[in-house]
C-alpha cells in the first residue's frame, strides 16, 4: 500500500496498526483459513488506506513527469522485481511463467503470481488521484466516491457474474473499486460536511450489510468488516499512549504482502509444522525478512519491500 507521510506516521499509531492487521488478514486468506471472509477483510483495509493516503498525498501538483516516476518507483519497480522472481519460482516448479488463458494482456496485469496484481493497478489509480485531487473541490469529490462505492456494492449481484467469469486480474479490480472509493471519501471527510457524511458512510456500510443477507462471496463480511474498521479509525481515532510506535513493523507490511507466498508455501512443505500454525509463522518470518532487508541493505530494500 502506498506510504504515509512523516505527519501521519508519528501521528497515526492507530492507523499502523490497523495496516498491519491487515496483513496479517492477508496471510490468513492465503493459508486458506478465511471461514467466515473476516481475513479478506484485510485486502478490503489494504485497498481502503491506499486510496486514503494517495488521495491525502496528492494535494500538491506536480508535473506528470514527477507523478509518474515517484508512482513507478514505489509500485512499478518492486513489481518488476518480484514478477522475476516469482517467475524464476515457477520454473522450478514447471509452472506457467504467466497464464496466458485470457490473453497475454491479462496473464501480464495478473503477474507471475496472482497477489501481484495489486501493483500496476494501484499505481493506475494513484496516478489518477496525483492529477485529480489538487484539480477538483475535494467535497464534491469525497461525496461522488461514497456514491460510487455504495452503488457498487448495492449491485453487485447484477455485476459479480460477468466479472468472475472473465477471470483474475478483472474480477480484482472490479473487486477493489468500492474499497479505493470509500478510502478516497474517507481521506476527503472533512470537506465533506457532517450530515453528508453521516448519510453517505451509513450508506456505504449499509450497502455492504445488504450484501450478508445475498451471501455474496468476499464482498459482504470483509467489506463491512474492513470499511468499519477504517471509518471509526480515521474518523474517530482512539486515545494511544505517545510512547506508542508501531511504525517500524507498520512500514514492513507492503513487503509482508509481496514476499508471503514464498514463506507460506516453504511450511507447507515441512510435514512437522502444525497446519494451525502456518499463518503465524508465514507472517512472522516475512516480518522479520523484511525488516532486516530494510534495516542493514536499505538500498536494495527500497526496490524491493
Amino acid at each position: 500500500m502506498s506510504e504515509p507521510t512523516p505527519d501521519q506516521k508519528r501521528l497515526r499509531q492507530d492507523i499502523e496498526i490497523l495496516r498491519i492487521a491487515s496483513a496479517f488478514g492477508i496471510v490468513w486468506f492465503h493459508a486458506g483459513r478465511d471461514t467466515f471472509g473476516i481475513g479478506y477483510g484485510g485486502l478490503v483495509v489494504f485497498l481502503i488506506l491506499s486510496g486514503f493516503f494517495s488521495t491525502a498525498q496528492s494535494a500538491k501538483r506536480r508535473s506528470v513527469w514527477q507523478i509518474l516516476s515517484r508512482r513507478a518507483s514505489r509500485l512499478l519497480v518492486p513489481w518488476a522485481v518480484w514478477m522475476v522472481l516469482y517467475g524464476i519460482r515457477n520454473h522450478f516448479i514447471d509452472r506457467d511463467l504467466i497464464e496466458t488463458d485470457r490473453g497475454w494482456f491479462n496473464g501480464l496485469l495478473a503477474g507471475t503470481h496472482i497477489h501481484l496484481w495489486f501493483l500496476p493497478y494501484i499505481f493506475a489509480v494513484s496516478v489518477v488521484l496525483d492529477l485529480l485531487v489538487p484539480r477538483v473541490n475535494l467535497a464534491w469529490l469525497g461525496r461522488i466516491c461514497a456514491l460510487a462505492a455504495a452503488a457498487i456494492l448495492g449491485s453487485i449481484s447484477l455485476w459479480w457474474p460477468w466479472a468472475v467469469s472473465h477471470g483474475y486480474p478483472t474480477q480484482q479490480y472490479c473487486h477493489a473499486g468500492a474499497a479505493l472509493f470509500i478510502g478516497i471519501f474517507l481521506a476527503c471527510a472533512p470537506k465533506v460536511g457532517r450530515v453528508w457524511l453521516a448519510v453517505l458512510l451509513a450508506a456505504v456500510l449499509g450497502s455492504a450489510m445488504a450484501q450478508l443477507h445475498w451471501h455474496c462471496q468476499y464482498v459482504g463480511a470483509p467489506y463491512l468488516t474492513g470499511a468499519g474498521l477504517c471509518a471509526w479509525l480515521i474518523l474517530k481515532p482512539p486515545p494511544l499512549p505517545d510512547w506508542l510506535d508501531v511504525t517500524p513493523i507498520s512500514q514492513c507490511t507492503f513487503g509482508i504482502y509481496l514476499t508471503h507466498i514464498f514463506f507460506r508455501q516453504l511450511y507447507e512443505s515441512i510435514e512437522r509444522v502444525p497446519e494451525w500454525s502456518e499463518p503465524f509463522l508465514t507472517f512472522a518470518t516475512a516480518l522479520l525478512a523484511v525488516y532486516l532487508l530494510r534495516r542493514f541493505l536499505p538500498k536494495p530494500a527500497r526496490w524491493a519491500v
